[in-house]
């Protein structure tokens, strides 16, 4: 009998030797998984100083120090509107942004009289009344905003920026990174004297627009606020360089001349290759501090626009996001309606 009771209490004890291992198994399951995640998540962290490929993985890239997920746009078919994404493979977006054949001939570039151009002002022109605030503007049935109400469009207004993508004159002034730093003078005289000559060969467009969109940006390399006063300084830069393309000589000269709304892009949303090119490089050659630098992008550029393989691209990413958007308006807006 005690034997039999000896071998009972032996599997008893197994039995529940068994039972406890298969609990600590599952517990070390469950509390291993946010251990992993923890590393996981300490892997994404970047230093935006270094190339992207080297520390990112595939389809991220470093945002104020973080490897985020670099997100793919939508395809465009035939036909269909390719303002904020790729066309499909053999086609290309035209000048109307719809999506054609490759071996078709281009649309006339636009002017005034287009309706895309003309849509896109009115379009400007009724946000504008939407948004106009200062209390001059309500007693007076002024038709235009001021340069502040024009930036506060611009940062709110998602569709702005596409907006101004229809006006075909717009020009890209490409920035080493880093540059303007604070308090230090930029550019050195050979590098100012190649990109006043640049945006001189642009002085007729400059000086009869009637509004000029002065957009800078900087790509996600610091701080969120360092990133916003780089772009700053990025947009005072070019004003000042403009005013020497058009033979200013100070900036209290601008009265004559258009209105000159200057806004600094927030780093956090980085234009992607794709978009920029199709949006924003224009069909002008792109100005850098160099004309080797214009024809490198010049040529990646035409790369991307034929669905080409194009070298060095989480850098080219960076570049166009180092970059002073100039945007001359042609036309003028409508009044507001009664």
């Amino acid at each position: 009998m005690a034997t039999a009771t000896d071998l009972t209490t032996r599997v008893l004890i197994a039995l529940t030797a068994a039972v406890w291992a298969m609990v600590l198994f599952v517990a070390y399951a469950v509390l291993s998984v946010p251990t992993a995640s923890v590393d996981e998540s300490a892997a994404k962290v970047c230093d935006p100083r270094r190339p992207d490929e080297e520390q990112c993985p595939d389809g991220q890239w470093c945002v104020h120090g973080q490897c985020t997920p670099h997100e793919e746009p939508q395809v465009a078919q035939r036909g269909e509107v390719c303002r904020d994404c790729p066309c499909d493979v053999g086609l290309q977006c035209g000048a109307d942004l719809r999506c054609r054949p490759r071996n078709e001939p281009e649309p006339p570039a636009p002017t005034c009289g287009d309706p895309a151009v003309e849509a896109a002002v009115s379009r400007l022109t009724q946000a504008c009344l939407q948004r106009r605030t200062s209390v001059q503007d309500r007693v007076e049935s002024g038709e235009g905003c001021s340069a502040d109400e024009w930036r506060a469009l611009l940062a709110d207004d998602d569709e702005m920026n596409s907006l101004l993508a229809a006006f075909p004159d717009r020009l890209a002034v490409y920035f080493p990174s880093g540059e303007p730093r604070a308090r230090q003078p930029w550019p050195d005289a050979s590098t100012r004297a190649h990109i006043v000559g640049e945006l001189a060969s642009h002085a007729k467009a400059l000086r009869e627009a009637k509004m000029l969109f002065v957009i800078g940006r900087s790509s996600p390399d610091g701080s969120p606020t360092d990133d916003h006063a780089l772009a700053l300084r990025r947009i005072n830069a070019v004003e000042r360089l403009i005013d020497q393309a058009l033979g200013r000589d100070k900036p209290s000269e601008r009265g004559q001349g258009p209105m000159l709304i200057g806004w600094g892009a927030p780093s956090d949303r980085p234009v992607a290759l794709e978009a920029f090119v199709r949006n924003y490089a224009g069909t002008q050659t792109p100005i850098a501090t160099t004309r080797e630098g214009s024809e490198r992008l010049a040529a990646a550029f035409a790369a991307v626009r034929a669905g080409e393989p194009v070298p060095n691209r989480r850098s080219l990413e960076r570049d166009v996001n180092r970059v002073v958007l100039v945007i001359p308006v042609p036309c003028a807006g409508t009044k507001e309606k009664p």
